[in-house]
């Protein structure tokens, strides 16, 4: 499943597991492109430059929405070949410059055997510039923030003649993955809310929505745009029921004091999801997003009084 499609005369997108998006622009007679995100591995990189050379692209930059490894695979290769610039947000770039943090900060300490690995690590590239939200006239794009599933997480939004598209980045998870993973992860709670409830206005005020797994929503089309916008808004539907979801799960689990491992053990045993050192330090670190969420909304409270931290419902 790796196909360019055309979604407006200058936007296209590589449909992959990963969707990278190409925005090309004309200069002075040189073909430039925007490359936002580049995929899991070199491999996708490998794929992003091909593709690019087909269309007679003289240079090129790339924009991380986010530092997950998932997202910038395809950088290093593509900095090495080209010495293209990255730009990405301040607090995203650390961690795209040293991808170490990532496994560090998923776990809370050194990187261990299980979670050195491609999912979890990407290979390390230079940000050459960094971005604030607005108007970028260097890029000619908007960027977006969108928080909640990471750090400091953008959108970019482009504009082509009279269409207007919007790459949401992770800020949508599709229904498909939500069905593999149960509980997709988090870095906070209460900001990807905003985000979503965000998405719904974005909605009204744009063409086409590509997110960076899935499909797209183009809302343009005549013969079912209105139907895609239904989807869309729907899925954001979905994902804000599977927050109520472990929302409720958790309250329901913490009647009695409960470490942070107790609740992971719980959530996994009830959606039925398979526990190794990757797919624990996720929902470790997911879990932790829902519980302070839970703390500042005075659903939940801490203890200390058997000599650990344990969460415990307030009502």
């Amino acid at each position: 499943m790796y196909e360019v499609i055309d979604v407006t005369e200058s936007v296209k997108v590589l449909r992959a597991p990963v969707n990278v998006v190409f925005f090309f622009k004309s200069t002075l007679g040189k073909s430039e492109c925007l490359v936002i995100d580049s995929g899991s591995s070199n491999e996708y990189g490998k794929k992003i430059l091909k593709y690019l050379e087909s269309q007679g692209v003289n240079r090129f930059s790339i924009l991380n929405s986010h530092s997950h490894a998932d997202h910038i695979g395809g950088n290093s290769f593509l900095q090495e070949r080209t010495k293209c610039k990255i730009y990405a947000t301040y607090f995203e770039s650390v961690f795209i410059e040293h991808p170490q943090l990532e496994p560090m900060y998923l776990w809370g300490g050194p990187i261990f055997e299980g979670i050195d690995n491609k999912f979890l690590m990407a290979k390390s590239s230079i940000v050459t510039d960094i971005v604030e939200y607005g108007w970028s006239s260097e890029l000619d794009v908007e960027i977006i923030p969108l928080k909640g599933h990471s750090f400091n997480m953008v959108g970019v939004l482009i504009v082509d003649g009279k269409k207007r598209v919007l790459f949401v980045a992770d800020a949508v998870v599709s229904m498909q993955t939500i069905e593999k993973y149960k509980v997709y992860f988090l870095y906070d709670v209460h900001e990807h809310l905003k985000t979503l409830q965000g998405l719904n206005k974005w909605a009204e005020n744009v063409d086409v929505v590509v997110p960076s797994h899935g499909e797209i929503f183009d809302f343009s089309k005549e013969d079912d745009g209105e139907n895609k916008k239904r989807e869309f808004l729907n899925l954001i539907k979905g994902n804000e029921k599977v927050i109520e979801d472990v929302l409720g799960l958790i309250l329901g689990i913490l009647v009695e004091p409960k470490t942070i491992d107790e609740i992971l053990s719980e959530v996994a045993a009830n959606f039925l999801i398979p526990i190794d050192a990757t797919s624990y330090v996720l929902l470790l670190q997911t879990l932790k997003a829902y519980c302070s969420y839970l703390v500042n909304v005075n659903a939940i409270g801490l203890t200390f009084e058997r000599g650990k931290l344990e969460y415990i419902r307030m009502h």
